[in-house]
């Protein structure tokens, strides 16, 4: 159990800074002048990649069983690939789903993950807003 905490620990911290480090680039690669300086094009390129690599990862460890694939697993996809971006563990869990014959419930976790997460965010500014003020 330690080790599987360990490796989605080490995975989720090398992942974290991933994405922060292609925020940077982004950030030195566009001016501020240029048209895209304030769409989240690191965003979009973290996540189409996360998502990507966790269709190329959960394949590999679907057909390959070795010893300490079960951590491995965890290191890439839940540490790594989860620190990096959360939407590829939701598109993972969403084609999962569609594909193994639950259609239904995949269109209602895609319709309530993408309803509920924004609802979310605005509520939470919303409260912040109440507590601090503009």
């Amino acid at each position: 159990m330690f080790l599987n905490i360990l490796a989605v620990a080490a995975g989720g911290a090398i992942g974290a800074v991933g994405r922060y480090l292609i925020a940077l680039a982004a950030q030195a690669a566009i001016p501020a002048e240029h048209a895209l300086a304030g769409f989240p094009i690191a965003t979009i390129f973290v996540n189409v990649v996360g998502c990507f690599a966790i269709g190329f990862a959960s394949h590999f460890f679907m057909q390959n069983e070795f010893p300490g694939s079960g951590a491995w697993k965890l290191f890439c996809i839940t540490g790594t690939l989860g620190g990096f971006t959360t939407f590829s563990t939701f598109s993972l869990e969403s084609i999962d789903l569609l594909q193994s014959g639950a259609t239904g419930l995949g269109v209602v976790y895609i319709g309530l993950s993408l309803a509920l997460c924004l609802i979310g965010v605005v509520a939470g500014r919303f409260l912040a807003q109440l507590i601090w003020g503009r």
